[in-house]
């Protein structure tokens, strides 16, 4: 594969990853669930074809469990993304408490 494409997709996944942290940083949670749920929808839609078809056309035990390990790290993106939003939203929680806390103290 050529270089400048492993770049690009590089380029791509990380400012999804600096978008994904913008949106979950806002006080509102559901922005921070449009990215994660948006890569989720078209690959629940697309792999079950794409696993039905491959472990048919499989013919050897090791040949359909790389097919399903293929298959799983698509959800690799999703679960990145959703590990992104659940850190940044669990920092501003107990930041928010910290402050509630200083409130309290005056």
């Amino acid at each position: 594969m050529n270089p400048i494409r492993w770049f690009v997709i590089l380029a791509l996944m990380a400012a999804a990853c600096a978008l994904e942290v913008f949106l979950a940083k806002r006080k509102s949670y559901w922005p921070g669930l449009v990215l994660p749920i948006c890569w989720l929808l078209p690959v629940l839609f697309v792999l079950p074809n794409l696993l039905l078809n491959a472990l048919a056309v499989a013919e050897s035990m090791p040949q359909m469990l790389l097919t399903l390990l293929v298959v799983l790290l698509f959800f690799v993106p999703t679960l990145v993304l959703l590990a992104i939003y659940w850190f940044c939203r669990r920092r501003r929680k107990s930041r928010e408490q910290v402050e509630k806390m200083k409130i309290q103290d005056l």
